[in-house]
């Protein structure tokens, strides 16, 4: 184990189940702890034994949990820990965390023929004007990031765009948590000794209150359990400092400039059949990907959600990182000179009233600047 950041970083990492603060083992610790797993005296807290051998691990102060750390990636899933038989509580991971997981690890974080990712083919416009698009709405977000010694990537992926690695330009380490140790593996890669590791829920991130200085969490809190999301905006916002700041990037369950834009296509599609006007398809746009996706867990809420349980709690700033649903995209954005023009008119009315653009829109940011002490 290389481990440098992860030996640098202890003092910001916390049991995700006690919230004790963790330390590395010992030799001597090691042994004894691998002696207890092959004597099946010790399992996984989720009750699923722990066939393995364990070459480095962090233990709670009390010895009571145990996390094996493995690839420098450090296992915190609270369900796990390394524990006793008494300590076994038999608790499997939620359904809907469950389908994330899978779906990440076996399908979103592999690879297609094309070398790219099959999340990123899935689910995502692949034509120039789109990736255009979207690198001009990642900017957003790095103008928002003011420095420190951590940026908390909470599911960070496999930080599929390479837009995403100017985000940690002005820290010192970036953490990545994510559901999927494919991901973690694919982010490790790209960061290697800038990076910390954490295979970790962002409903029970196993870091220190107050400890973060500026938290990111892109397209991910609308793949939380609906009953936890808001939890999980209390969690991310648990962890970061006082003066700290957090950004969310969000889609709505319904966007209204969206809608209406389909709804008025509809109208003026009924008009070309009733005048027999004839339309072709634009060539080559929204060809589907390759592989099916399999299932996965989306329960994006809507604005009133925002309003009751996100800024009143935390005083959020409604923002927007990108008007256009990539249906949108997919059916109005062209390649030629009509698609240049209709972009540049959203890009300059995003700038103008990002308020507006955020709450009408598809995918608005949440910004939360945490209160000074």
């Amino acid at each position: 184990m290389n481990g440098s950041a992860l030996v640098d970083c202890l003092d910001v990492l916390r049991c995700p189940v006690s919230g004790e603060p963790l330390t590395l083992l010992s030799e001597s610790a090691l042994r004894d702890l691998n002696a207890q797993l092959q004597a099946e005296t010790w399992r996984h807290r989720d009750g699923s034994p722990a066939r393995y051998a364990v070459t480095a691990a962090l233990g709670a102060t009390h010895g009571q949990y145990v996390y094996r750390v493995e690839e420098d990636i450090a296992w915190l899933l609270p369900g796990l820990a390394l524990v006793p038989q008494a300590g076994v509580t038999r608790t499997p991971l939620e359904a809907e965390k469950k389908l994330v997981q899978s779906f990440y690890d076996e399908f979103g974080w592999t690879r297609s023929e094309s070398g790219l990712f099959k999340d990123t083919e899935a689910f995502t416009d692949g034509r120039r004007v789109a990736q255009d698009y979207r690198q001009y709405c990642n900017r957003r977000i790095a103008r928002l990031l003011p420095g420190g010694r951590f940026l908390l990537d909470v599911a960070s992926g496999a930080i599929p765009h390479p837009e995403y690695l100017d985000f940690s330009r002005d820290y010192a380490v970036r953490i990545c948590v994510d559901f999927s140790i494919r991901a973690l593996r694919e982010a490790r890669l790209k960061l290697g000794g800038r990076g910390l590791y954490l295979l970790g829920d962002i409903t029970r991130l196993p870091l220190a209150s107050d400890s973060i200085d500026t938290v990111i969490s892109l397209h991910t809190i609308y793949h939380v359990p609906q009953t936890q999301q808001t939890s999980a905006v209390d969690e991310i916002t648990r962890v970061t400092k006082p003066g700290g700041r957090v950004v969310v990037v969000y889609t709505w369950g319904s966007s209204v400039a969206m809608a209406a834009a389909f709804r008025l296509r509809g109208m003026l599609g009924w008009v070309r059949r009733r005048l027999r006007f004839s339309r072709t398809p634009a060539p080559g746009v929204g060809a589907p990907s390759p592989d099916t996706p399999p299932s996965l867990y989306f329960q994006p809420q809507n604005y009133d959600w925002f309003a009751r349980d996100i800024a009143a709690r935390h005083k959020a700033r409604l923002r927007v990182w990108g008007a256009l649903s990539t249906s949108f995209q997919v059916r109005f954005l062209s390649e030629g000179t009509r698609g240049r023009w209709l972009l540049a008119a959203v890009k300059y009315g995003e700038n103008c009233f990002p308020w507006l653009a955020g709450r009408f829109g598809q995918y608005p940011m949440f910004v939360i600047d945490k209160p000074p002490c």
